[in-house]
């Protein structure tokens, strides 16, 4: 039987778990995110937003070796409060909301919207397996992946 076939998987320091551990559930959905902001990244490709999300996938690695035992504390920390200087600056050319937004006014923002709601779902996620400075960044990022849909 080849290896992941009796229903576990190996975290990076060989400890095997069940396929059905919250960790590895929450891995599967940061990779999914990370399929998402990958699909907008080509949307956008040849725009400063498009390494904005290449750089953002790379941190979502990180995100991904904390929730499997890995120690990305203060890489996540750092990258956490670069994500908000981006916000900061994206709020400020922003108009107030007056209504619910409701995403498909294009391809790319309505992508930008998957990937925002996507983000949430890891955020529960990570908080579910206390991986802390992982799921505060992925609520920032949340935060990001909307006023930059909502500047599309």
């Amino acid at each position: 039987m080849g290896q992941g076939n009796d229903g576990k998987t190996e975290l990076p320091h060989g400890k095997r778990v069940r396929k059905t551990d919250p960790r590895i559930k929450a891995l599967a959905l940061l990779d999914e995110l990370g399929a998402v902001l990958g699909l907008a990244k080509a949307k956008l490709s040849g725009k400063k937003e498009a390494a904005d999300l290449h750089k953002i996938q790379l941190t979502l690695l990180k995100a991904a070796a904390l929730a499997a035992g890995m120690d990305f504390k203060t890489e996540l920390a750092r990258e956490t409060a670069a994500l908000e200087a981006r916000i900061e600056i994206l709020a400020k050319t922003r108009k107030p909301l007056r209504e619910f937004v409701l995403p498909g006014r294009n391809g790319t923002e309505a992508l930008l919207h998957l990937a925002r709601t996507k983000a949430r779902i890891c955020e529960i996620a990570l908080w579910g397996i206390n991986s802390g400075p992982a799921a505060v960044y992925l609520n920032r990022l949340s935060d990001y992946l909307f006023l930059l849909a909502e500047a599309k």
